[in-house]
């Protein structure tokens, strides 16, 4: 995806699947991994994923760093699960970005209680705003 006029870019990969840390259940990601927005300092990234069961309070949590072998850094949204639907659509802002800045990220999530849905995502990428 590239967002026109801003400078910014995003290179989302395909899902991978795997069980969660309790092997009972697993989980799936059904769009993105996709950079919502960006500035200078900040990112959102979005994505849905079939969450399976599990806690009604859930967590996206974006890896992210300067190299793609290498994210060392971690930004974490609560997400409160409607247990009727399917999916769940997971929103994680970034913030103390640097400006003109190419940055990694890989997605995942978390019950709760600590659980791993099994939603990690190969490595994607994006690029904040320049400043002026």
């Amino acid at each position: 995806m590239v967002v026109v006029n801003s400078l910014i870019a995003s290179h989302p990969a395909a899902a991978q699947q795997r069980p969660t840390g309790n092997g009972s259940e697993r989980g799936q990601i059904v769009t993105g991994p996709a950079l919502e927005s960006a500035t200078q300092n900040t990112a959102i990234i979005r994505w849905t994923a079939n969450t399976g069961r599990g806690t009604a309070k859930h967590y996206g949590i974006v890896r992210y760093g300067t190299d793609p072998a290498n994210l060392d850094q971690a930004a974490r949204s609560p997400n409160k699960w409607n247990q009727s639907l399917a999916n769940m659509t997971y929103r994680v802002r970034i913030d103390r970005l640097t400006a003109g800045t190419t940055y990694y990220f890989s997605v995942d999530a978390a019950q709760a209680d600590g659980i791993g849905m099994g939603l990690k995502s190969p490595v994607n990428r994006f690029t904040t705003r320049p400043r002026p």
